[in-house]
């Protein structure tokens, strides 16, 4: 093959990716404006749907592709579910379909405290602002803020979660049922594998 014939297919391959990617990026466009048209849907005025798809976007690109948003506030972490409060609203509510099944997690799973079976952290003291609800074994949870918030433990009796901090160390926390409403400072914490 000639030197032109060679030149001539990378830049076909070349033109070809740049399509592809744009497709992915409209994929992408097209289900963020999706999840955004769910939350105008549920009440939300247009300022509060853009804010909470930003809040979201900010946390898929913090976790690095170990979560999926499956609603406007919510994000699947494969056993977890990271529920989103609605800018200037102290607890996440439900809004629209999860994606999962019927049955499956909502974001009233860790509303004012854990529901049984799941371990709850929270990014404020209290039991409020954003959450992760963590209902299955096997997985250590990223927990993405930096903030001074709670956790709640309601998983079956005796089940101990394990907190790994990010200098290594790690701390087999208090049994189910148990909890703590204020102080717990999550700059230091890497994850947490609730059983």
């Amino acid at each position: 093959m000639s030197r032109i014939t060679l030149l001539l297919g990378a830049l076909a391959m070349t033109v070809l990716a740049a399509f592809a990617g744009a497709g992915t990026a409209s994929a992408a466009a097209d289900g963020r404006s999706a999840f955004v048209a769910q939350a105008r849907e549920a009440g939300l005025s247009a300022g509060k749907a853009a804010g909470l798809q930003a809040k979201v976007d900010a946390y898929l690109t913090e976790l690095a592709g170990t979560g999926t948003q499956v609603s406007p506030n919510q994000i699947d972490l494969n056993g977890a579910m990271l529920n989103v409060a609605v800018p200037g609203e102290k607890q996440p509510r439900q809004l629209g379909e999860t994606g999962t099944a019927a049955e499956g997690p909502n974001a009233a799973e860790c509303v004012s405290g854990a529901r049984y079976g799941w371990f709850c952290a929270y990014k404020y003291q209290g039991f409020t602002g954003d959450n992760i609800g963590m209902y299955s074994c096997g997985w250590a949870r990223t927990i993405p803020w930096f903030t001074v918030g709670s956790w709640d433990n309601n998983q079956t009796a005796g089940t101990r979660p394990l907190l790994t901090f990010t200098n290594g160390s790690t701390w087999s926390m208090p049994g189910a049922r148990s909890s703590q409403t204020t102080g717990v400072d999550w700059a230091p914490v890497r994850n947490i594998q609730p059983c």
